[in-house]
């Protein structure tokens, strides 16, 4: 489906890497008190490669669960999941002036899964500091390529294959730090992204959470609570 204006109300459907379904939410703690008066930016959910708008239910549902409003937490679907990361920048673009519009909102938070985390460094290249981002969290996405993606099919597989044309042009263009408060999480247990340091950013630390799966991070407690704790207060925690 081609992108398009959104209603207020719906999800974007979204895009998974090598997808699987993630499981039910757990519970959690209770919200603490300093996250009630923490800011609540919107929320656009990046999918990875060749998934669905439930598999990132998980993550709408735990951040509503800790004061995020529903409707301003969108998970975004790409017209080709498979596509190039190129395209896909390019309707994320058109995905955040729409959150922009149906919010009001100043900027946006991002937490992007896998290879859509090449969508958003696609676009931070293009645009860099003209787009209403605050903080972006990537989620085990292949910034140095995965041999996994030689399996892959779509403009989006060739991408990923490590040193490929698209991500030697992407490094020489500058790493997404650049342009946003930025977190990396991984997990020592990915058979998607091999090598496991290829979702590490150059100048970074990453946060590596075990154990969940490449696609269990998405419905992992104890990395969403470093996302949100990431989106409501940066890197001071």
């Amino acid at each position: 489906m081609k992108a398009k204006p959104l209603k207020k109300g719906f999800w974007l459907a979204a895009a998974l890497l090598f997808g699987s379904v993630p499981g039910f939410a757990q519970e959690a703690p209770g919200v603490r008190q300093e996250d009630v008066a923490a800011e609540r930016r919107p929320v656009l959910l990046i999918p990875g490669w060749l998934g669905r708008s439930l598999d990132m239910m998980a993550l709408k549902e735990r951040l509503v669960r800790d004061g995020w409003e529903e409707d301003d937490v969108f998970p975004l679907e790409f017209i080709d999941p498979a596509g190039s990361s190129v395209d896909h920048a390019a309707e994320l673009d058109q995905a955040l002036q729409f959150v922009m519009t149906e919010t009001g909102a100043r900027s946006v938070d991002i937490v992007a899964h896998s290879m859509g985390g090449l969508a958003v460094w696609t676009l931070l290249q293009g645009k860099g500091t003209l787009l209403p981002l605050n903080r972006v969290v990537f989620l085990a996405t292949p910034f140095h390529g995965t041999v996994t993606a030689y399996l892959a099919w779509g403009d989006g597989g060739p991408e990923m294959i490590p040193e490929s044309d698209f991500l030697q042009g992407l490094r020489k263009g500058g790493w997404p730090q650049s342009w946003a408060n930025v977190l990396t999480i991984r997990t020592p247990l990915d058979l998607t992204v091999v090598p496991g340091y290829g979702a590490t950013l150059l100048g970074i630390g990453d946060r590596v959470i075990c154990c969940p799966t490449h696609q269990g991070l998405l419905d992992h407690e104890e990395t969403y609570l470093i996302v949100r704790d990431f989106l409501l207060y940066g890197r001071r925690r």
